[in-house]
């Protein structure tokens, strides 16, 4: 008898996690099997190189290579879950980096550069969206010219030769411009990390609270569904491309500021490892699934990723190779489970047999 008691208990426990487990969203899934996957990976890092990975100096340039990869991938977050891309982001991030010193050059207060940068960053995203959504191209096309055309801008204003910050009149306002991205607090963290840290929470506040964050979900999710029930998809979609542009310029700014010096070939290929951290950590290719932590979490497995093979000196080109594997691989299993989800409800053919012998 007791031992039944024993047993039904022991049954009701277990169901109860397997239905916390179940009722659990999509993307908390996600999010808890990448915490997983990214724990292996930094276990397996600490073991191979276990006095240099975990250095204090390490950890803080994890942290640091992190930064671009958080932003820029927080940004495209909004337009993958919206049924988006966007693949200029890398350009428009240099060209931000460009504007803003040359502003600065010009004798530009710091505080209106920088405004004037994140406004061109905003106005990217509605170039972006302006040919995506009235123009009706394509998302990846239509990134894809844009990223020539501002990549080709930044080489154009200065002829293709890098701006050092060095050339702006003040050196106050090189200082101040300098502390954004490379100044450090007292215990060594970088200001750009907790910036980072803080524009991904404002904008994980803004996709799960909101009311343009749900709109952003049901265009991802059905579009057609989202114009039947009232939506302005045309405007929903815009925003999140401005969003993309916005985190693309906040990212220029913060590079820019790191490295004292602004390129017009700066970001090549950010955006393709922002994508492949939004979709490492659990964001959906297929648009209408993701939260900003599943980016969070993606971008940190991307900088264990890159950090550990510097360690154990896989050079750069080994290093596209497999971070190319490894986004197609997690695009490929979303695709499977996607697949798999899908073929789970019963045909009609199915279901009429169902009832017919199983009643």
């Amino acid at each position: 008898m007791a031992n039944t008691k024993t047993n039904g208990v022991a049954d009701k426990a277990g169901n109860s996690k397997v239905g916390f487990y179940s009722n659990l969203g999509v993307s908390t899934k996600r999010a808890i099997s990448s915490s997983f996957v990214l724990a292996l990976l930094f276990m397996i890092f600490a073991i191979l190189k276990p006095d240099q990975f975990l250095s204090a100096n390490n950890m803080q340039n994890l942290l640091q290579q992190i930064v671009t990869y958080t932003i820029i991938g927080c940004g495209l977050t909004f337009c993958l879950v919206c049924g988006g891309n966007d693949l200029s982001a890398g350009a428009s991030m240099a060209l931000s980096g460009i504007i803003v010193v040359l502003m600065l050059k010009q004798g530009v207060p710091l505080w209106i550069g920088i405004l004037v940068c994140l406004t061109m960053g905003i106005l990217t995203g509605i170039m972006n969206g302006f040919f995506i959504e009235i123009l009706g191209v394509i998302p990846f096309v239509a990134t894809l010219g844009t990223q020539w055309v501002y990549r080709g801008l930044a080489n154009a204003i200065v002829n293709g030769a890098p701006v050092y910050t060095t050339s702006i009149p003040s050196q106050k306002v090189q200082d101040q411009f300098y502390k954004l991205g490379g100044g450090r607090f007292p215990g060594g963290l970088s200001y750009s990390v907790v910036i980072a840290l803080v524009y991904a929470i404002i904008l994980g506040v803004v996709l799960a609270k909101t009311r343009i964050g749900r709109q952003i979900y049901a265009c991802g999710s059905n579009l057609e569904a989202a114009k039947l029930s009232g939506i302005n998809v045309v405007r929903t979609r815009m925003f999140a491309y401005c969003i993309s542009g916005l985190s693309a310029a906040i990212c220029g700014i913060l590079v820019t500021s790191r490295l004292s010096s602004a390129q017009p070939t700066a970001g090549t290929g950010y955006e393709m490892e922002a994508i492949a951290a939004a979709v490492l950590g659990g964001i959906s290719i297929a648009g209408g699934e993701g939260v900003i932590l599943n980016t969070v979490i993606g971008a940190l497995m991307m900088g264990i990723i890159r950090n550990g093979l510097n360690l154990i000196k896989v050079n750069s080109f080994w290093q596209m190779v497999i971070i190319g594997l490894i986004l197609v691989l997690a695009v490929a299993r979303q695709m499977y489970r996607h697949r798999k989800n899908n073929s789970s409800a019963p045909s009609p053919f199915k279901a009429i047999v169902s009832r017919l012998f199983h009643k």
